[in-house]
């Protein structure tokens, strides 16, 4: 196989930190490779040379077409590739591309180039397709001063033709590092300027303008310049498309959605299966309520596929990332199996795809697929990196789902420590929960080995708490507050209650019917300390111990709000809802679920959300004995309650599911029941029907059917915080 006819030709100015990949990549490619220098200093010509390449060195005058088209009017092959030093190519075949090269129907063609953007180790990329290989022909030639461009040379032609050739073309320059190091924003937009300046009424300078407002996030200056070329550009140009999308996103970034509304529709006709774009009018309309409108939307991207090889795009659109977000628009729309079946399409395009599985893990759990959970997570264990295992593994502990941590403690990415952790409690507390002591006996002997794990002492106190009571826990509590300091307080908070309250002995038995709730404090730590407007996420963890929330990292820092009766509890040491979220996992983890009320009796009068911890922990909190979850709703239901939001639905919402596990029908009053209807959302609605057909049900046992194909109640908690503002 002898090499193509191919010249390369490129121009670079102090690109030593690049131009040896890019070059090393065209090796038994290109027969020769053409230089322009535009005033390097820092070693790139000798690169350069010492590659093979011929180097010459030209004047920078402002202008990138006329430095590229000195470099191809020194080209001696039939063909050129051009690329710039922070591009290189990957799986090019060279019989292919010779193949492509003797073609007589083509003068160029369209290659799909991969624009890495924000953190390289992100992955997240756009793309589109330039015309880079073309015949070495003296009437084709670069045009525009920047984001200079030779299809349209080449259409001038008599019969000229570009055709797509799929062959990928890697970008680096628009990762965050190179747009600082080269400073390109305020580069590109002096040189667009000084364009301007000679051509104002040049369309191509125009959209290359707002092109530079859109990447720099000034979507107002962007849509002023776009909005109009809407009118000015031709159909033919071959970025058309793009100015659709980028003028309509401009403007619902900017505030005007009715304007944003009318690009977006008439784009979508004329290009039907854009799928960025169908996908971005499918996120206004979802901000608007409009979510049926949204559905069909993302169906038809889904339709459509990948289609990068005709419009700009970015990585996932009309695959992996529509399906996520369909996924999510089908939850809303409470169709959970056609949502779940979405996030599990999702993970085979790419089984590591975090976002996917922070969705599919939660949805299964809560709905009770457990099992099937636990199939996908074996069927992709061998793909899945540290950092996803990092957010399931805390999942499935919160969960306490036992086949799906044992399957996760499989997976060979696992660090060695947290899988002997998880053994010991997939062999104690999870398989014979009556073993608390058997496993703080295995995990004091691996805290000899490893005595700086924050999660083995995290165990070893809330098992100490569950056995011996937060004095017993206190030989532990030095070790765990290097890493977590808040968990003093939480653990101070615990020996105060059980100072003050000698009906509540850790772990004791208690009387199911005794209201846990009403002589505590009516301000404990502050009303506003623990509320939360907006839905909880899915797990997420740097390690095999309780998941750190999203409030992690709120200004915990302040005082409660409210007086406490408790004088001992200072206000420099307030207790903050991570804190309490850590202590709940530990707890609920390790089957302390006396300790777990005693944390959390004081607080109820200071509307604590039990709704706002991981998701996963909902789940797990079925698993408590059923005196426990009595008594839970016991403690729900001996305070005063105000539905007035989303947030006050959900935690009805998770006191009807905990009634439900018991066999026991939630309480309501007409008042509340109608508050709950007019503030609660959809989610709330449900669950009126539901339980107005129970408690139907259990007045006319023998004329009320049983409710088929109902949505588990533990679905209506997470619906009803998604519709939270």
């Amino acid at each position: 196989m002898h090499n193509p006819g191919l010249s390369l030709c490129m121009i670079i100015k102090n690109e030593a930190q690049h131009l040896e990949k890019c070059l090393r990549s065209v090796q038994g490619l290109v027969s020769e490779i053409i230089i322009a220098d535009t005033g390097s200093t820092d070693g790139s010509m000798e690169i350069a040379r010492r590659s093979g390449a011929r180097v010459i060195e030209v004047p920078w005058e402002h202008d990138f077409s006329k430095a590229r088209n000195r470099a191809l009017r020194l080209a001696s092959y039939t063909w050129i590739l051009v690329l710039d030093a922070d591009e290189a190519i990957a799986g090019w075949k060279p019989e292919e591309v010779e193949r492509l090269l003797e073609t007589q129907s083509a003068d160029g063609y369209f290659l799909p180039f991969i624009h890495y953007v924000g953190e390289f180790s992100e992955g997240d990329y756009v793309t589109d397709n330039v015309c880079r290989l073309f015949r070495n022909d003296e009437r084709i030639l670069f045009r525009g001063s920047i984001h200079e461009e030779v299809a349209s040379s080449i259409w001038s032609l008599p019969g000229g033709h570009i055709a797509y050739a799929a062959l990928p073309v890697h970008h680096y320059g628009y990762l965050d590092g190179e747009l600082q190091r080269k400073h390109k924003t305020s580069r590109n937009l002096e040189l667009i300027h000084s364009a301007l300046h000679l051509e104002p009424r040049s369309i191509h300078l125009r959209y290359a303008l707002g092109t530079e407002y859109y990447q720099q996030g000034n979507y107002n200056a962007a849509a002023e310049v776009l909005l109009p070329l809407l009118e000015e550009v031709p159909a033919d140009s071959g970025y058309t498309a793009d100015l659709y999308l980028k003028t309509a996103y401009a403007l619902e970034a900017g505030g005007r959605p009715e304007e944003a509304q009318a690009v977006y529709e008439a784009g979508s006709i004329l290009y039907a299966d854009f799928t960025d774009l169908l996908e971005s009018y499918a996120g206004l309309l979802m901000e608007q309520g409009e979510l049926w409108r949204a559905y069909d939307l993302l169906q038809r991207a889904l339709d459509s596929g990948n289609t990068a090889h005709k419009y700009p795009s970015s990585s996932g659109s009309g695959t992996s990332r529509t399906r996520l977000f369909t996924g999510q628009v089908c939850e809303q729309l409470f169709l959970y199996q056609e949502a779940l079946d979405h996030y599990r399409q999702v993970l085979v395009y790419t089984p590591d795809d975090s976002a996917a599985w922070a969705q599919l893990a939660p949805l299964c759990l809560l709905s009770g697929q457990e099992e099937q959970l636990t199939a996908i997570t074996r069927q992709l264990l061998p793909a899945l990196p540290q950092r996803v295992l990092s957010r399931l593994v805390p999942a499935a502990l919160n969960a306490r789902a036992a086949g799906w941590l044992a399957a996760l403690s499989a997976a060979p990415h696992l660090p060695e420590a947290i899988r002997q952790v998880l053994q010991v409690l997939l062999d104690t507390l999870f398989r014979d929960p009556e073993q608390p002591c058997t496993a703080s006996v295995r995990l004091e002997r691996m805290l000899l080995d490893e005595p700086d794990q924050p999660w083995i002492s995290g165990y070893l106190w809330a098992l100490s708490c569950r056995s011996g009571g937060p004095a017993a826990a206190g030989q532990w509590l030095e070790r765990l507050a290097r890493h977590r300091p808040g968990i003093a307080a939480v653990h101070r908070w615990l020996a105060q209650q059980t100072a003050g309250a000698s009906a509540h002995p850790a772990e004791r038995e208690p009387d199911a019917h005794t209201e846990c709730a009403a002589d505590e404090p009516a301000e404990a730590a502050g009303t506003d300390r623990w509320r939360e407007r907006g839905p909880r996420h899915a797990e997420s963890s740097n390690s095999a111990v309780p998941q750190r929330t999203a409030d992690e990292h709120a200004d915990s820092s302040a005082p409660p709000s409210g007086s406490s009766t408790h004088p001992e509890l200072s206000p420099v040491t307030p207790l903050s809802f991570p804190d309490i979220s850590y202590a709940a996992q530990l707890l609920v983890q390790t089957g302390a679920w006396y300790t777990l009320l005693l944390l959390f009796s004081p607080m109820a009068a200071s509307r604590f959300y039990w709704s706002r911890l991981p998701q996963p922990l909902l789940y797990g909190l079925l698993h408590a004995p059923a005196p426990v979850k009595e008594q839970w709703f016991t403690m729900y239901t001996g305070q005063a309650h105000f539905y007035s939001s989303p947030c006050d639905a959900a935690e009805w919402l998770l006191y009807a599911a905990m009634a439900n596990s018991c066999g026991l029908l939630p309480r309501l009053d007409p008042a509340d029941e109608q508050a709950l209807r007019q503030s609660g959302g959809p989610a709330a609605a449900i669950g009126l029907s539901y339980h107005n057909l129970l408690l139907a049900a259990k007045v006319h046992p023998q004329g009320i059917p049983v409710v088929s194909g109902s949505i588990p109640w533990l679905l209506l908690v997470k619906s009803a915080l998604q519709a939270a503002p």
